[in-house]
């Protein structure tokens, strides 16, 4: 490896006081990409997708801009098989804020309205402030120290809300149905081919079908004009699109049922020193054949987090929610469905399903650990982890199969042999020659057997005796990507 942890000085316009950039650690600062690692929104009937969800949730994002200059922000929703549906452009003035309700692109086709000062003489849709310094703050065409984003001409404003009309705009029967049959396993629909998958159905009572709630995740990427490019297409790196300027930050919030769980959008820092060479993980490296030129840090790769199963006091147990990184790029649209409009893993799966993991641990609160999602029960002694899993065996699973996935500790999803402790994950894992499958991957073996990841542990008590709670946030980082380390905890190291 050509790095380890690295300290570059960006200067980003905050009262003239730079911020120190610490790439291969990831921390909360304002950064080139911003990532949320998962989302879920209920769907709500609309003429041409008339299905209710069985919970009633929506996610919340927000972009912020921690600078005085303008920016673009690029916003991209993807499938939980790591495949893009939309994407669009938010304008952000100097220290601008846009809130994004997903579940108001979902259901009422609202995406932000902003627009640079170009196509927005009276200020209406991005406001700047109103002092004699504010309009710095904005792409004014006679500040020439400002840049005037001139793809932005053509691509913004959008409209007014619902910027696609129900009734009166015909793009928005096409646009749902992409979007609502995109990540809810259906097939993208009218916007692409009806059998393309970008993601899988979920059935949250386990009898087969569909519980009509989308998922995935969503990447924010400081660009330098507005465009209508995916992050996995020619042209989108390399050619000056994408800004290295770290600038972008925000927040996330799932709410239900009156609860909400939240945290920053992972930051995402990016060298503008060319710090990151061929052949190092990046966090795109899968989209650009492993040459970096994507020039943002990777995620970690091992992590350790606290769980507990459902009990007296905390009912609800705990969910991992778990974004991972296949490595794969692959050169169709989507995936097919078996036939019937379902988009499930027996039939089309993406070359990569389900995806492996090096080891995962579960320590008890006396330091007893058991290795779980093994075909072969670990033994003690050197080597192995003491004690065995109970009887019955743990059986043969990949516990986290998917790009990005909610997963519950316990009876109905991964199981202990504790009530409380601590997980040790390391979701490294070695892309494999796929060269046989239907839609093989053009990055076979890229990166070893380091894979980037981000876990964000969710702990809930619903009217149990702590009332009713939930409490998110991010799992501790061990090892990042960029160290190429892929540590295994064995019995003896633990004796």
């Amino acid at each position: 490896m050509s790095y380890r942890v690295l300290a570059v000085t960006l200067a980003i316009g905050l009262a003239g006081v730079p911020a120190l950039a610490e790439l291969c650690t990831i921390d909360v600062v304002p950064a080139a990409t911003l990532l949320l690692p998962y989302f879920e929104v209920g769907l709500t009937p609309t003429d041409e997708d008339p299905v209710t969800s069985e919970r009633s949730v929506d996610t919340f994002f927000s972009v912020n801009n921690a600078s005085s200059a303008p920016a673009v922000a690029h916003v991209v929703l993807w499938g939980d098989w790591s495949l893009p549906s939309i994407d669009f452009d938010i304008f952000l003035t100097g220290y601008d804020i846009e809130t994004v309700s997903l579940a108001d692109v979902f259901n009422n086709g609202n995406l932000p309205i902003t627009a640079h000062a170009t196509n927005d003489p009276a200020d209406s849709f991005s406001p700047h402030g109103q002092t004699s310094q504010n309009p710095a703050w904005d792409s004014a065409p006679d500040n020439p120290a400002n840049p005037l984003f001139p793809g932005c001409d053509t691509n913004l404003p959008l409209g007014t809300n619902p910027v696609l009309d129900r009734v009166a705009d015909p793009m928005f029967k096409g646009f749902s149905r992409r979007v609502r049959g995109g990540h809810t396993g259906r097939g993208l629909g009218d916007r692409g081919a009806a059998t393309d998958c970008i993601g899988q159905a979920h059935d949250e009572t386990g009898f087969g079908g569909n519980d009509f709630i989308a998922r995935g995740y969503v990447t924010i990427d400081n660009v330098t004009d507005c465009n209508l490019l995916f992050p996995n297409q020619p042209g989108y790196f390399g050619t000056g699109l994408t800004s290295e300027v770290n600038q972008l930050w925000g927040d996330w919030f799932i709410v239900q049922d009156g609860r909400a769980i939240g945290d920053s959008l992972v930051a995402i820092e990016a060298s503008d020193k060319g710090i990151f060479l061929p052949g190092d993980t990046t966090f795109y490296g899968r989209y650009v054949d492993g040459l970096a030129t994507d020039q943002r840090e990777p995620l970690s790769s091992t992590w350790a987090t606290r769980y507990f199963e459902p009990n007296a006091l905390f009912d609800g147990g705990t969910d991992l929610l778990v974004w991972r990184d296949s490595k794969c790029q692959v050169s169709v649209s989507g995936f097919d469905t078996d036939g019937a409009g379902g988009c499930v893993p027996t039939a089309g799966a993406p070359p990569w399903w389900p995806l492996e993991e090096t080891q995962v641990v579960a320590f008890d609160l006396q330091e007893d650990a058991t290795e779980l999602c093994t075909e072969i029960p670990a033994l003690p002694g050197a080597g192995g982890i003491s004690p065995p899993p109970p009887d019955p065996p743990v059986p043969t699973i990949q516990c986290f199969p998917i790009e990005t996935g909610r997963y519950a500790i316990g009876d109905d999803g991964i199981e202990t042999p504790y009530e409380f402790g601590w997980l040790y994950l390391n979701l490294n894992f070695t892309l494999g020659d796929t060269s046989g499958s239907p839609t093989p991957c053009s990055t076979d073996g890229l990166f070893g057997d380091i894979a980037q990841s981000w876990v964000v542990a969710e702990l809930d008590a619903e009217g149990g005796a702590a009332g009713t709670l939930s409490v998110g946030f991010a799992a501790i980082t061990l090892t990042s990507a960029c160290s190429g380390a892929n540590p295994i905890i064995s019995g003896n190291l633990l004796r």
